[in-house]
């Protein structure tokens, strides 16, 4: 079953799922096929989240506990997408939903100020140096927004300059094709130090290329940018949403940046909405009531009681030995997946920020994103099908997040699941996979 007409996109995915695999998916999943149809007679394209549709119908979700899905067909699915790097402690991590419920019995929004929110405020600015202030939000998108708002305002300038296939969120004007948005390739110094000229308010960069492949920097690029963009009196800001989780003091410690905003989510918030913009307190004295002629900002629901409550437990609990477990069960992880591929005669690569990785079906990875989109087939979608049938939940773009949940066996079962997956491919003989 199908709740909708397919795009050309999904069927050229479709096509390369064999139809086996396809019959077998659906067989096992009736019950996602029923949700789905009737969620499509409400929501546009049957869901409120891009990200989270794909062809035939996307697996319909129920219940979630440290590294297991469940969904309503009663599958359970050891989990590698951990909702986009934002549970990294896993699946209804009890400290931080107990934290979360606590609030809800004294009431969980007010109209003032909260020690929970400068409680968890405290916490960011305890762990990142570069963060003197922080300002929240309810999501990535809205601190993104902001910090674009705020570096417009410091500078007098309008103009931004992204990196192509960067995601800072899905509101202007942090999208391509913004009149007052420029874009330039990823680890290209040349192509920035271009681009970065006068009119210029603020460089947007991520420690690594999330949404277009976790593509890292290459040494000494962000550095680079920064200074470029300091001696060009623009501001260079870090959006740190997925990365915050790969250091004590997020992917700027370990670079040794030190960035004039920088933007985050997920993490912070311990599976609840949430979303910060952190700088200098010079900076972020803009932003507060007692400012005259501020930056005004506002929002019914910033630093939600249960969000601040749930992330800073959240991150009380992601100290550096948490940190360095997740990254070396990353780094097996990978070479376990490059291996499996390796065996089954399939061109693969895996790109890796700490717990942060993404498989890509071609031999050399990466270094930007449009060899990241060359390198793009769909035979992906024919993998994605292939994990979900052995019972592994990851993303349909190959990325992986890798949360403290996961112990040795899973990661383990993770490995064979990939292994059983690449070898079910190559005896489909796919047109479209590299061997």
């Amino acid at each position: 079953m199908n709740a909708l007409p397919a795009s050309r996109q999904d069927q050229e995915r479709s096509a390369a799922v064999p139809e086996t695999l396809l019959h077998e998916y659906r067989a096992r999943t009736p019950r996602s096929a029923a949700a789905f149809q009737r969620a499509a007679a409400v929501l546009p394209g049957g869901e409120t989240r891009l990200i989270t549709y794909y062809p035939p119908y996307p697996v319909i979700l129920a219940e979630g506990h440290g590294s297991r899905l469940y969904d309503v067909d009663g599958i359970e699915y050891l989990d590698l997408v951990n909702n986009y790097t934002s549970l990294v402690h896993g699946n209804a991590y009890e400290p931080a939903m107990q934290a979360a419920a606590a609030v809800l019995s004294s009431g969980p929004v007010f109209p003032s100020p909260h020690e929970l929110q400068w409680h968890l405020a405290e916490l960011l600015v305890s762990r990142i140096p570069s963060v003197q202030r922080v300002r929240f939000t309810n999501s990535g998108t809205e601190a993104s927004v902001l910090a674009a708002r705020l570096a417009r305002r410091a500078t007098r300038r309008a103009r931004l300059l992204l990196f192509d296939g960067a995601y800072h969120g899905s509101a202007p004007p942090l999208l391509a094709g913004d009149p007052d948005v420029v874009t330039v390739p990823y680890n290209d110094l040349d192509a920035t130090a271009k681009a970065l000229t006068a009119d210029i308010a603020a460089v947007f960069a991520e420690p690594f290329l999330g949404a277009a492949g976790v593509i890292p920097a290459q040494p000494g690029f962000l550095s680079a940018v920064a200074d470029l963009a300091r001696e060009r009196g623009a501001l260079f800001v870090l959006d740190e949403v997925q990365s915050l989780r790969n250091a004590v003091g997020g992917e700027q410690g370990r670079l040794g940046l030190r960035p004039d905003l920088t933007v985050m989510g997920k993490v912070i918030g311990g599976g609840m909405p949430i979303g910060a913009i952190g700088g200098s307190e010079e900076l972020m004295r803009l932003t507060a009531a007692t400012t005259e002629g501020n930056l005004a900002h506002s929002g019914t629901f910033n630093g939600h009681l249960t969000a601040a409550a749930a992330g800073a437990v959240t991150l009380r609990h992601l100290d550096a030995g948490a940190i360095d477990r997740l990254d070396r069960a990353a780094c097996r992880l990978a070479d376990a997946i490059t291996t499996a591929a390796a065996e089954a005669g399939i061109a693969a690569s895996v790109t890796r920020e700490g717990s942060i990785l993404n498989l890509h079906l071609a031999a050399t990875a990466p270094l930007d994103a449009e060899q990241a989109r060359a390198a793009a087939t769909p035979a992906l979608a024919a993998l994605h099908v292939a994990l979900l049938l052995d019972g592994v939940y990851t993303t349909p773009r190959g990325m992986i997040n890798l949360s403290t949940a996961l112990d040795a066996d899973d990661l383990e079962r993770a490995a064979q699941a990939y292994a059983h997956a690449f070898q079910r491919l190559a005896d489909a003989d796919i047109p479209t996979l590299s061997r």
